[in-house]
């Protein structure tokens, strides 16, 4: 089976347990790490060269990207003007798809000091999922994906914690087995329900027919745990 390429793309949001995945993917020489503004000082400050770094320094301290400079003078950087209709965080996806990365796991995306950017960052799991490339957003608490229609993502029986699942489009119909709570039917994007289910030592399956539908796993991302189809 060919092994998909994976992009790393670190934003400004404070980072967690899950530097320890982070740190691990980026040893992988067939991943491709990308800094989207503040998301530079993690690489500066575990002195990990990024491939490319972009952003308009809004949430980069200048003395950051100085020492960066001078500590990395390899680094490709790509400044780009705060007037925009893209935020950073869109503009590394696109630059990581670009490079040919079919998986991405998106660090410093959730949790920080705007809800609006963690919004935007959900609706991009949705925009780019559509589009063929499986994105994960990635914290200590949480790891965050999108199943579109004719996926689905079944977990392992050594999982435990809790998983929610939203639809982001009117409707859904979505199936979910082997849960504590079992589910086949329509969800939508107005009516609260498919919340706080949990892993019932059977590990689970969840299919999506019709819809997109959002999974918001507890815990931090074991890549090991779950296979998608």
């Amino acid at each position: 089976m060919k092994k998909e390429k994976t992009g790393i793309l670190v934003g400004a949001a404070p980072l967690g347990a899950e530097k320890d995945f982070l740190k691990e993917c980026l040893k992988n020489s067939d991943c491709i790490s990308l800094a989207a503004d503040g998301g530079l000082s993690f690489f500066t400050e575990e002195n990990i060269r990024p491939d490319y770094w972009l952003g308009d320094k809004d949430s980069l301290p200048e003395e950051i990207f100085e020492k960066a400079k001078d500590r990395f003078p390899e680094l490709t950087l790509n400044p780009c003007s705060p007037e925009k209709d893209d935020t950073d965080m869109r503009l590394g996806v696109l630059k990581l798809k670009e490079l040919g990365a079919e998986m991405i796991y998106v660090f410093g995306g959730l949790g920080g000091e705007r809800f609006d950017h963690t919004f935007a960052n959900i609706q991009l799991l949705h925009e780019f999922t559509e589009e063929g490339i499986r994105m994960f957003l990635l914290s200590e608490k949480e790891s965050i994906y999108v199943l579109t229609a004719g996926q689905s993502v079944r977990y392992g029986k050594e999982c435990e914690g809790k998983l929610s699942v939203f639809s982001l489009t009117d409707q859904s119909r979505v199936v979910i087995r082997d849960f504590y709570y079992e589910f086949e039917g329509e969800i939508n994007n107005k009516r609260v329900f498919t919340v706080s289910n949990e892993f019932h030592k059977k590990g689970g399956t969840i299919e999506v027919f019709e819809g997109a539908a959002l999974i918001v796993r507890s815990g931090i991302y074991k890549p090991d745990e779950l296979s998608f189809s």
